[in-house]
C-alpha cells in the first residue's frame, strides 16, 4: 500500500514537473513573440520616417523638374528661332538675311522719323502754350534718366512694393529688385527689375538657369496673387549701338527681350491676353555714363503689375 502511495506521488510531481516546464516554454514564447513584434514596431517608425524624407525630396525634385521643363520650353522656342532664321537653303538663308536687314533699315529709319516728328510736334505744343499762357516749369524728356525711390512718396507706391516684395520671398525668388519708378508727369508704377540676364547681342535666356527659375516663378506668382492683373514687360539696353548681331537697332533687342520674359510668364500660367511688352532700347537709362556698371545696370528688363478689381 506504501509503495502504491509512493508511486502515485512520483506520477503527480513528474506530471507537475510538465506543467511547469509547458508554462515556463510558453512564458518564453510569449516574451519572443513580444520582442520581434517591437522590433518590428521599431523597423515601421524607421521605414515611415524614410518614406516622409523621400517624398519631401520628391517634391523638391519635382520642382526642379517644373523649372528645368520651362527652360527646354526656351529652348525650344530659340531652337525654332534660329532654324527659320537659317532657312532651309544657303541661297534662301542669304536672301532672308538681306531682306532682314533691309527691313531692319527700314524700321530705324520710321522710328528716327516717328521721334523727330514727335519732337516737332513737342515743340509746337510749347511754343504755341507759351504764346498763351506764362512758359511751364521745364519736365524731364522722355528719353532722360528714370529716377528711382526705394521706398516710394505715395503710400499706395509703397504697399504695393512691398506686398510685391513679400511675395517674391514667399516664392523663393532671389536675385529680382522691386522699385518705384517715377515718370516724367510723376506718376509712380512699381517695378519687378531682371538685372543684366541675357547674353551680348542675346534675346533668349535658355542658357541663364537662375533668371529662367527667377521668371517662372514670378509668373507663378502673378497667377497666384494677381490672377486679373494687367503685365506689362519693359525691355531696355545700354547706349552701346548694335555692330554683330542682326537686330539692327537697340530698340528691336530690347523689344525681342521683353516678349523672350513674355514668353515664360505666359508658360508659367499668365494669361496671354493679360501680357503685353514695350522696348525703349536706351532711351530711359538708369545710370549716366558708359562704364561697365552704368551700362550693367541699364540693361534690364522691367515687369509693372497693375491689379485690376
Amino acid at each position: 500500500m506504501r509503495r502504491s502511495l509512493s508511486t502515485m506521488g512520483a506520477f503527480v510531481l513528474v506530471g507537475l514537473l510538465a506543467v511547469s516546464l509547458l508554462a515556463g516554454c510558453s512564458s518564453s514564447r510569449t516574451a519572443d513573440r513580444a520582442k520581434v513584434l517591437e522590433a518590428e514596431n521599431i523597423n515601421l517608425r524607421q521605414k515611415s520616417m524614410t518614406m516622409e524624407q523621400q517624398m519631401r525630396d520628391a517634391h523638391a525634385s519635382q520642382d526642379d523638374a517644373v523649372a528645368r521643363e520651362q527652360q527646354l520650353r526656351a529652348e525650344l522656342v530659340a531652337a525654332r528661332q534660329d532654324a527659320n532664321s537659317a532657312g532651309a537653303a544657303r541661297a534662301q538663308a542669304e536672301a532672308a538675311r538681306m531682306r532682314l536687314v533691309e527691313l531692319q533699315n527700314q524700321l530705324a529709319d520710321a522710328e528716327r522719323a516717328t521721334i523727330e516728328s514727335n519732337q516737332r510736334y513737342e515743340a509746337l505744343r510749347a511754343e504755341r502754350a507759351r504764346l498763351v499762357q506764362p512758359a511751364p516749369r521745364p519736365v524731364a524728356q522722355r528719353g532722360g534718366p528714370t529716377r528711382i525711390r526705394m521706398g516710394g512718396t505715395s503710400p499706395e507706391a509703397e504697399a504695393m512694393r512691398r506686398d510685391l516684395q513679400n511675395q517674391l520671398s514667399r516664392f523663393g525668388v532671389r536675385g529680382l529688385n522691386v522699385e518705384v519708378r517715377t515718370d516724367r508727369t510723376g506718376s509712380e508704377r512699381v517695378a519687378i527689375v531682371l538685372p543684366d540676364a541675357f547674353p551680348s547681342g542675346k534675346a533668349t535666356l535658355a542658357y541663364n538657369a537662375s533668371a529662367v527659375k527667377a521668371v517662372i516663378s514670378v509668373g507663378k506668382m502673378i497667377k497666384a496673387h494677381y490672377p486679373n492683373s494687367q503685365v506689362l514687360v519693359e525691355g531696355h539696353t545700354d547706349s552701346d549701338p548694335i555692330r554683330k548681331s542682326g537686330w539692327g537697332t537697340n530698340e528691336n533687342l530690347s523689344r525681342a527681350r521683353a516678349q523672350a520674359v513674355e514668353t515664360l510668364l505666359t508658360n508659367s500660367g499668365v494669361p496671354a491676353t493679360n501680357v503685353s511688352t514695350e522696348g525703349f532700347g536706351a532711351r530711359q537709362p538708369l545710370a549716366q555714363g558708359s562704364t561697365k556698371r552704368a551700362k550693367s545696370r541699364n540693361r534690364r528688363v522691367e515687369i509693372f503689375i497693375s491689379p485690376r478689381g
